[in-house]
């Protein structure tokens, strides 16, 4: 599977995006749930309180196309290494913060932490494996990120507990960024070197033939925009409808964490799956089951029964998401790959900003339930498109 049995080098990158995770779950559940009681946001002011989704997808997206950019014209390491430094002021913006313009601007600055960072240590585990396995290397990349988110949130969940909110929230992330800055730059190998790269005519607007020219890249862009509102849906409103309704913060830690666990850890079968019996029919799996067990969440407010729609909502994430990034990768040359990732995972990341304001919109006009049913008919919409594409072409 690894070329030059640099396997040491891979789990190297797969605990980099572990830290990434976990430096995220903070931000998918304890700021959430405490942004009414800490941080001074309107009780169902949904349109404000999506703005630090939107300031999230918008950069990241942003910064996910700059990370393949510069990966394909420099190096996979010192975009690694940046995308670390970057992060360093958000645990002291948390720290002093006095109202929700301080989290956003917070949040701003994690976008591009992830949009560099996470994009890398996937380039990086591609660039060591070989095309064949390919979706196994994608499914163990985001196995360890979702894996690292849930056992943030958890964590950061329990420091609260122990310490005030803010030193809690403060300590946490500064500790995590210090040892992944630590941890790049004495143990991450460059991997440019190890990939595959034959010479050969590159298209002459890579952003515009990933974007629309190529149908299939193009089909799998927009999946991977639309997936993305599942994920908006529970980052924003799981930890605002829980909270308001009584759930605990531990439980709610739970009950997201067992989302994006589930998430994580099922990534590494889908992700090999995906390399013997393809990815079209995983990913047309996946967004079904998102969209029918997420308004099903609004069934019962029992803790039991939203654990399980956590999980299936979790399942059908795992089934979709290496999958999408496999299937992208598949469609790509090697003298552009890292280019072409980084322009579908900014379609995909600025799903994020999409989702948000529409989610802003249909809450405020309707109520919070509605939000969940958008995402849902949104789902059903994107596989459509992906099936009527992918029968085409």
């Amino acid at each position: 599977m690894i070329t030059e049995k640099k396997y040491a080098l891979l789990v190297n990158l797969l605990l980099q995006v572990m830290f990434v995770g976990i430096l995220l779950g903070l931000f998918r559940t304890a700021i959430p749930a405490l942004s009414e009681s800490i941080f001074n946001v309107p009780r169902d002011s949904f349109i404000f309180l999506s703005m630090f989704i939107v300031a999230f997808g918008v950069v990241k997206g942003i910064a996910n196309y700059y990370a393949g950019v510069f990966a394909d014209k420099y190096n996979r390491k010192i975009i690694l290494i940046i995308g670390w430094l970057v992060a360093i002021p958000v645990p002291f913006i948390i720290y002093f913060s006095t109202n929700w313009n301080f989290i956003i601007l917070a949040t701003f600055i994690i976008g591009i932490n992830q949009g560099l960072t996470w994009s890398v240590t996937q380039i990086s585990s591609v660039d060591i494996t070989e095309s064949e396995r390919r979706g196994l290397s994608v499914g163990l990349n985001e196995f360890s990120g979702y894996f690292g988110v849930a056992v943030g949130g958890i964590l950061v969940s329990y420091m609260t507990m122990l310490l005030s909110v803010k030193l809690a929230l403060f300590s946490f992330s500064l500790i995590f960024i210090l040892i992944a800055i630590l941890y790049c730059i004495f143990l991450i190998e460059d991997t440019k070197k190890y990939a595959n790269v034959i010479r050969q005519d590159n298209p002459q607007n890579i952003f515009f033939y990933v974007t629309w020219k190529n149908k299939r890249l193009f089909a799998y862009s927009q999946a991977g925009h639309i997936e993305k509102f599942v994920d908006t849906c529970v980052w924003i409103f799981f930890p605002i409808y829980l909270f308001n309704n009584g759930i605990t913060l531990i439980e709610i830690s739970y009950i997201v964490g067992t989302y994006a666990f589930t998430w994580g850890v099922l990534q590494i079968f889908s992700g090999l799956y995906s390399d013997y019996i393809g990815r079209n029919i995983l990913i047309v799996a996946g967004m079904l089951i998102c969209s029918i067990f997420l308004p099903m969440c609004l069934l019962s407010l029992e803790f039991n029964w939203w654990l399980i729609c956590s999980f299936f909502l979790g399942l059908g994430m795992a089934l979709l998401y290496p999958s999408i990034s496999s299937a992208v990768n598949d469609n790509c040359e090697d003298t552009w790959r890292a280019t072409g990732i980084g322009i579908y995972r900014f379609w995909r990341d600025t799903g994020y900003a999409t989702g948000a304001l529409g989610l802003g919109l249909v809450t405020s006009v309707l109520n919070i339930e509605a939000g969940f049913i958008f995402v849902s008919i949104s789902m059903i919409m994107s596989v459509l498109i992906l099936i009527l594409i992918l029968r085409v072409k």
